[in-house]
């Protein structure tokens, strides 16, 4: 039997959002570094390489992200863009309580990250609870700690599409890495002592 061939398929020219420093394979800061690492673990192989493309012409056509909850559309060969959808995983009840408390009582953690600067000590909070501050944490066999779904009708999960959509989300992760807590359900608010 041969190898299948597919034909090949050109995106649209769209005028969205482009990717700065995914082409590179990252950002300068330690947590843009591991949110690359993280996607390549993930085993996207070839459709990380073409959501690099993607995310670099533009093709990400607009980005929400509502707490755990990322949405965005992007342009592909079909004139209506894609939606894609990412969910994370959240630490709930007595966890969250306490990654909350653990950074509140430590203020200079939630300092540096009103400053844009991610100290390592909040991932290792993360960490103590059983939850990966990153995406790419296993939750068993082929089970990670986020769900990807989008409308194109690519067999593969995730795909270039959603490569493309983790890669923009990654670069605002690089900007504002408070990102990172906003995605497991930690707002930025809830790290500040009331009193």
């Amino acid at each position: 039997m041969g190898k299948k061939s597919y034909p090949v398929r050109i995106p649209l020219y769209a005028a969205g959002i482009r990717a700065q420093e995914s082409r590179a394979g990252g950002g300068r800061s330690w947590w843009s570094r591991e949110w690359m690492r993280r996607l390549e673990g993930m085993g996207l192989k070839g459709r990380l390489g073409r959501g690099r493309n993607y995310a670099a012409s533009g093709q990400v056509l607009s980005m929400t992200v509502e707490n755990v909850r990322v949405t965005a559309k992007v342009q592909g060969a079909r004139r209506e863009p894609y939606g894609v959808t990412m969910v994370f995983r959240a630490p709930e009840g007595e966890a969250r309580s306490r990654i909350t408390g653990a950074i509140r009582g430590e203020p200079m953690l939630a300092a540096r990250l009103l400053a844009d600067d991610l100290p390592l000590e909040v991932e290792a909070v993360f960490r103590a609870e059983g939850f990966d501050l990153f995406p790419g944490g296993k939750l068993g066999p082929g089970r990670y700690d986020m769900t990807v779904a989008c409308s194109c009708p690519d067999y593969a999960n995730p795909c270039k599409h959603a490569a493309a959509a983790l890669l923009i989300l990654g670069e605002e992760i690089a900007r504002r890495p408070a990102t990172l807590l906003e995605l497991r359900g930690v707002a930025m608010e809830e790290l500040y002592d009331e009193n």
